[in-house]
């Protein structure tokens, strides 16, 4: 071995092989590889530790997949070796200068080289983390935004030049004679950092565990249904968010309400509602929103319950959490939309207050009666309609009349999903017209209109849902 080891060295550094010693050699390969696997523990120690740090207040956390994994910690491994590399032949060529001795400044060359470049890179580095962390500084930044596998090729190039900018130094001043020794270490790196990257330093599965198993989204596979028709979330401060999903983990699914990581009945529901809302100024109690985050699965029944004790209480301001349908980014990453509806249907108001608004709205002239059939199937004004279809009939149906209501008639059985189709469709049908009417009249569409410009589509083009028993 240290034969190997003074023949390497002897080839390339042939003025300086006097300088090395066996000791030298040795003590340089030993302390480049505990130095690599060091600095590969550590590194893949800070990707743990940047995980935690994209934690969100909902125990969501970024989990890269096993290729986006394996990449980084091979990208570790290749920096960890050359990083090892370039400590080593410093230490070899570093040392005061002998009698009559040649070269020396070459030596002097290679190892401020090595030391600068280190340096340099650690520095570098260290900026490009701090502009990371930034950009990952929000909830969610996760699925927004990757370096792999649109950007590997960087780190790619990166690796590149780490690897060949010290032998720059070599070249210049051995010439030819380093061309097959840099061969030689760029296939002992490769071999080395493939090697490395398959030790993993953190149980990380066990990590996401941790923090996923409190994700009710992830915990439950909540699935919330999927609409055109979205607004941002009432802000944090004044908002309450409830989830309703189903405890699949039972013979027969149940609807489990989930308040603050909790699980509640629908009196310890009512009681926490109630507390959450007495925190709060006089002011602002009127703008206080429950956020519901419901499973797409479940049954009018169990949503109703939900319903009616916030009636109970007079807690009449809701949203229905949605997702987009046409989205760019995961899935996940859309958990501040909500359908863009306010107030408790009135069914939930008690049977005088319905009954009022069933003769008021009788007398409207355009009634659109839409039933559930079951299975995003619809009766609307004795037409079967697809629920990707609602859209297009309500739209058609409200162009030829104005004034018009929706009279949807909520089953018990019926989903949860099927009832939000019917309602963002409208939402929908109702966006489109705006739209065509904003464009006809003022040129532009209706999200760019000035405050009075769009309240006169907001008093033409009126939403009128009604909710019947």
């Amino acid at each position: 071995m240290n034969r190997v080891l003074k023949a390497m060295a002897a080839a390339f550094c042939h003025p300086l092989r006097s300088r090395l010693s066996t000791f030298k050699l040795v003590s340089g390969v030993v302390m480049a590889l505990l130095m690599s696997f060091v600095f590969y523990f550590f590194s893949c120690a800070m990707l743990e530790a940047f995980r935690v740090m994209t934690l969100t207040p909902e125990y969501d956390i970024w989990v890269p997949s096993e290729k986006e994994r394996s990449f980084y910690q091979l990208f570790f491994a290749f920096v960890s070796v050359v990083f090892a590399q370039s400590f080593c032949l410093a230490y070899w060529f570093d040392g005061p200068r002998r009698f009559f001795e040649q070269r020396h400044r070459s030596a002097v060359q290679i190892v401020n080289g090595q030391r600068n470049l280190n340096w340099y890179f650690l520095y570098w580095f260290a900026k490009v983390l701090l502009c990371w962390f930034c950009i990952f500084g929000f909830p969610g930044a996760f699925y927004a935004f990757s370096l792999y596998p649109d950007f590997k090729h960087l780190f790619v190039l990166l690796i590149t030049v780490l690897f060949l900018h010290p032998w720059v130094a070599m070249r210049q001043a051995f010439k030819r004679k380093t061309v097959k020794w840099m061969a030689l270490s760029a296939a002992l790196v490769t071999i080395l950092a493939f090697g490395m990257s398959r030790i993993n330093v953190v149980d990380y599965k066990s990590l996401d565990n941790t923090f996923l198993s409190r994700n009710v989204p992830h915990r439950y596979s909540l699935e919330l249904p999927e609409t055109d028709a979205v607004l941002k979330m009432q802000r944090a401060s004044l908002s309450k968010i409830v989830y309703l999903v189903q405890d699949k983990d039972e013979p027969e699914p149940q609807c489990l309400v989930i308040v603050d990581g909790k699980i509640v009945d629908l009196p310890t529901f009512s009681g926490s509602m109630e507390d959450w809302r007495l925190c709060h100024n006089e002011a602002d109690i009127p703008l206080l929103t429950c956020c519901l985050n419901i499973d797409k699965k479940l049954k009018m029944k169990d949503v109703d319950e939900v319903l009616q004790a916030l009636a109970d209480i007079r807690f009449y301001r809701i949203q229905f959490a949605v997702v987009p349908r046409h989205r760019l980014l995961d899935v996940r990453y859309y958990n501040f939309l909500a359908l863009n509806t306010m107030r408790l249907p009135i069914r939930f108001y008690g049977d005088s207050i319905y009954q009022q608004w069933v003769e008021g709205v009788g007398e409207i002239p355009n009634q659109i009666i839409v039933t559930s059939l079951g299975a995003e199937t619809y009766d609307v004004n004795g037409t079967l309609v697809e629920g990707a279809e609602c859209k297009t009939i309500f739209k058609e149906l409200i162009r030829q009349n104005l004034d018009y209501i929706i009279r949807f008639k909520v089953d018990d059985e019926m989903l949860y999903g099927d009832y939000i189709t019917v309602m963002a469709s409208v939402r929908e049908a109702l966006n489109e017209l705006k739209d065509e009417y904003a464009i006809e009249k003022y040129l532009k569409h209706w999200e760019q209109l000035y405050p009075d410009e769009e309240e006169e589509i907001y008093y033409r083009f009126p939403f009128r849902f009604f909710e019947e028993k």
